[in-house]
């Protein structure tokens, strides 16, 4: 079996204001491993979202340790140090405010590719924003144009092309197929799985569970910022894919 991607141990996450204390996430220990796809479900203020920025590395723990690649993120202090640019991708729940509405979608598409990488010209990051977006039938979108041109549920796909177009080794979702028709969701669904089977790992936030029972390979039903159950939908799912296969 390979290492994990991501791992946390003892995560507490507690908010205090006016004398009242929130505890968002209690005690929480999840690994997710190359090619294994985990969902997180539960009522509304469960703490799955602040399970998925503790994750990513976007928000500190109380308490507890986040693990990327082996390594604790934030061992040297406030500023996480993830293994390398890009390793983790998230997809935020508000596609339309997670673009810079001033950039052409082909410039937010490929942003992750001008990190650490050679350098593209402006022709071929257009072409390889083409390529990502065809793969969510986005090709009919004309590249140059604006995400206030778009609508919500081509924002969504605009920005998972933006997550998995450098090849992360995790993407957290935050409801990626909240905001699209069926067909769509379908379509997404198969792209995230397709990711996964290429040896990405993905958590994925979601409270549409007929979704989550075709997508994930384990799904965690959260309460009050506890994991209470855990479903196994795929047995060692992650054995078989990933960088040992």
């Amino acid at each position: 079996m390979t290492a994990p991607v991501v791992e946390g141990s003892g995560l507490s996450v507690t908010y205090g204001q006016r004398g009242h204390v929130h505890h968002a996430v209690v005690d929480l220990t999840v690994a997710v491993h190359p090619g294994e796809i985990v969902g997180v479900t539960g009522a509304s203020g469960c703490g799955k979202s602040t399970t998925l920025r503790l994750l990513a590395g976007l928000e500190q723990p109380h308490a507890g340790t986040v693990r990327l690649g082996g390594a604790d993120i934030w061992a040297e202090g406030r500023t996480p140090r993830p293994p390398r640019p890009g390793y983790v991708m998230p997809v935020f729940q508000d596609p339309v405010a997670s673009l810079d509405r001033r950039w052409p979608i082909w410039r937010s598409v490929t942003e992750p590719l001008t990190v650490g990488r050679p350098r593209m010209s402006k022709q071929e990051r257009m072409a390889a924003a083409r390529e990502h977006l065809a793969r969510l039938s986005l090709d009919h979108l004309d590249v140059r144009c604006l995400p206030t041109q778009l609508s919500g549920g081509q924002c969504q796909r605009v920005a998972i092309a933006r997550a998995l177009v450098a090849g992360p080794a995790l993407v957290v979702a935050d409801e990626p197929t909240a905001s699209l028709d069926v067909t769509t969701a379908a379509g997404v669904t198969r792209v995230l799985r397709e990711a996964a089977d290429q040896g990405t790992a993905l958590v994925i936030v979601s409270h549409d569970q007929d979704r989550l029972s075709v997508l994930a390979d384990r799904i965690l039903r959260m309460n009050r910022g506890r994991v209470v159950a855990e479903e196994v939908l795929r047995p060692l799912v992650h054995a078989r894919r990933g960088t040992d296969e």
